[in-house]
């Protein structure tokens, strides 16, 4: 069945098509709607099931090959109004989500194991790195801003290792984990607020830990808020457990693999963002000033 048969059989008659990223915005005579290849329908049940309101359910049947949704409009909002807004909408969806859950300890070792397993990589992977520009003769600005600022990457992978090491040495004699529906992909195109808040996008969600989409979240929306605000406003609605909160600060002190292009000035800009992000989570820490990154 292709597209225009698959509308005609929800009675959805096309006056105009535009193309959004991986769906379709379909305007009809009196309304808009949305549709996308996928079938999430057991998601969208399960988090009416929890009276997660905050989502645009499809109109379509489980089982279709495609989705349909009512279009929702996105009014303009403050940027600092909308991030909030944002947080604590995120707050929400784990508080209606929470279950308790006793696991084994081998699915405890399996976490630790795995974020150990990247930080040991990211360690060799930037020791290499500065042992081959440290040989250049003459450093690119790129390389250069780099090299002046990898003590506080250093010192943040030594973090993350201090901070899995606090929540192992807890889960392993206590083997309750809490879980939520993770959203997973939480990014500012993926939040519309009218009169409502709305959670769109959901082809990445899953029964997951909670820090798991805290961790998505702030390295997608970091720029806009800060660590400090961020934990301020979701925990207003859902405090975090003292094991939830050293492994999501071990996640979050991960630097990012920095690859580099061919291009110079976009080099510079992804070391620039990357120390950045760093340098705001010293800011959470020390409560000092953000500072830029050093280049002399």
């Amino acid at each position: 069945m292709n597209k225009k048969e698959f509308l005609e059989k929800y009675q959805i008659f096309p006056k105009g098509y535009q193309k959004k990223n991986q769906v379709d915005i379909i305007t009809t005579e009196n309304e808009r709607y949305v549709l996308k290849k996928g079938d999430n329908h057991t998601i969208y049940e399960y988090l009416l099931t929890r009276n997660f309101q905050n989502i645009s359910p499809p109109i379509t049947s489980r089982g279709d090959e495609y989705l349909i949704y009512r279009y929702v409009d996105d009014y303009p909002v403050p940027k600092e109004q909308r991030v909030e807004d944002f947080i604590y909408l995120l707050s929400i969806l784990h508080t209606k989500t929470t279950f308790y859950k006793t696991v084994e300890l081998n699915k405890i070792k399996e976490i630790f194991e795995t974020i150990r397993t990247r930080q040991d990589y990211l360690i060799q992977y930037y020791h290499n790195l500065q042992d081959m520009i440290e040989t250049e003769k003459y450093m690119s600005p790129s390389h250069y801003l780099l090299i002046r600022n990898l003590s506080l990457i250093y010192f943040h992978l030594t973090e993350s290792k201090l901070q899995i090491e606090k929540w192992y040495q807890h889960m392993k004699d206590n083997k309750k984990m809490r879980y939520v529906m993770t959203h997973g992909n939480l990014k500012q195109e993926h939040f519309l607020e009218n009169q409502n808040l709305y959670l769109i996008s959901w082809d990445r969600a899953r029964i997951n830990l909670p820090v798991y989409d805290l961790e998505n979240f702030y390295r997608n929306n970091w720029k806009e808020t800060t660590l400090r605000d961020f934990l301020e406003i979701y925990q207003s609605k859902y405090l975090l457990r003292k094991e939830e909160l050293s492994l999501f600060l071990a996640l979050i002190h991960l630097p990012e693999k920095i690859e580099f292009g061919d291009s110079e000035i976009q080099n510079v800009q992804l070391v620039h963002s990357i120390v950045e992000y760093h340098n705001q989570l010293e800011e959470w820490k020390l409560g000092t000033p953000r500072k830029e990154p050093s280049a002399a």
